[in-house]
């Protein structure tokens, strides 16, 4: 599903709209309308207002429609928003800024603990508005978000459904670009793959893209918070906790500012997404197109069987196999933990009974 962004260069005199699907549509649709004379491979991409850097599929989805961004080639150097402004501001009125310039030095240095005390202050003054919920109470929290979202528990199960709906549309890239989809005889390697991705997407739908996720209002077994809003790390995928407990906590619900910094928290896959469930989906679809079955219950082999679209389900959208980190405990090298072929025969189908939460 397409959703629309909206793209500049470094010099910030021209913004335009695109409407995309993945990093690389935006990234090519990007640089015909900036008019680069580059190719897509020489550019990168960046969140105009924090400077990360955008580099897979997975991370555009956990942003919101309407993100601005940056688009540079590999010669030019990112400018945050704030650094732009402040520069634009300083070369307009000097006189009047060298106060911010020595606010600004003073950030420089043991910015870390500094910030800490910021916090504080920050969430002292916000505090009155975090059980606000409706648009008119709190309107500066909806700021830069559709007009249709009108209360916060609204908008926070949608950034639930953006993300689920991202890794969706990245397993359903992946399978769709795989061998036996496009070369299949008689395209029966593409129905089946097709039948899969059916199932899956119904899977979803029917429990809602999991959207109670981020939802304070949800019973508590169905949300990630408690219910006043605040989100706590899970830590990294191989630990039960996060090592900075009581530092890495965050209330989206607060203000518009942790809003946007929690689309820098990740839904962490323990489990691989790309490296591991992808490539155990295609092995199991592999199986049912060569006919070379190994069924997981009984442990027999055969030649006609299904796959148990439940159990990828479970690794790819639910809190089986996801959890909540800050930014610095996510770890983007391989884990360890590996999906698995879940294969049936004929006769084992159905037998199943998973529960979901």
């Amino acid at each position: 599903m397409k959703r629309g962004y909206k793209v500049t260069d470094v010099k910030r005199e021209k913004k335009i709209g695109i409407a995309a699907e993945s990093l690389e549509e935006l990234i090519a649709r990007s640089c015909k309308k900036l008019g680069f004379n580059v190719s897509c491979a020489e550019c990168r991409l960046y969140v105009a207002e924090d400077g990360t850097q955008v580099d897979d599929d997975e991370y555009l989805a956990t942003l919101p429609s309407q993100t601005l961004f940056i688009l540079l080639k590999n010669n030019e150097n990112m400018v945050t928003d704030f650094d732009y402004y402040y520069d634009l501001i300083r070369s307009h009125k000097k006189d009047y800024i060298e106060t911010g310039a020595a606010a600004k030095k003073f950030l420089s240095t043991n910015i870390k603990e500094k910030l800490k005390v910021f916090q504080k202050y920050i969430e002292a003054a916000d505090d009155a508005h975090t059980m606000l919920s409706e648009r008119a109470q709190d309107p500066k929290w909806f700021e830069g978000l559709e007009s249709s979202e009108k209360t916060k528990e609204q908008s926070m199960s949608k950034r639930v459904k953006d993300r689920m709906r991202g890794y969706y549309y990245k397993t359903k890239s992946a399978l769709q670009a795989s061998e036996v989809y496009i070369h299949s005889k008689n395209g029966y390697g593409k129905k089946l793959i097709d039948t899969f991705l059916t199932d899956l997407r119904k899977l979803l739908e029917s429990h809602k893209y999991n959207d109670t996720y981020f939802n304070r209002k949800a019973t508590k077994n169905s949300r990630l918070c408690d219910e006043y809003g605040q989100f706590e790390c899970g830590g990294l995928w191989s630990s039960d906790k996060c090592l900075y407990e009581g530092t890495h906590v965050i209330n989206p619900y607060r203000s518009r500012e942790e809003r946007i910094i929690f689309q820098t928290w990740n839904l962490d896959h323990k489990i691989e997404l790309s490296r591991s469930i992808i490539p155990k989906i295609l092995q199991a679809i592999e199986g049912l197109y060569n006919g070379d079955i190994k069924c997981m219950v009984c442990d027999k082999e055969s030649n006609i069987g299904g796959i148990e679209t439940d159990r990828y389900y479970l690794q790819i959208f639910t809190r089986a196999n996801l959890k909540l980190v800050h930014i610095v405990c996510h770890y983007k090298g391989k884990h360890d933990a590996e999906s698995d072929v879940y294969t049936v025969c004929k006769k084992c189908c159905g037998q199943q009974s998973i529960e979901y939460n």
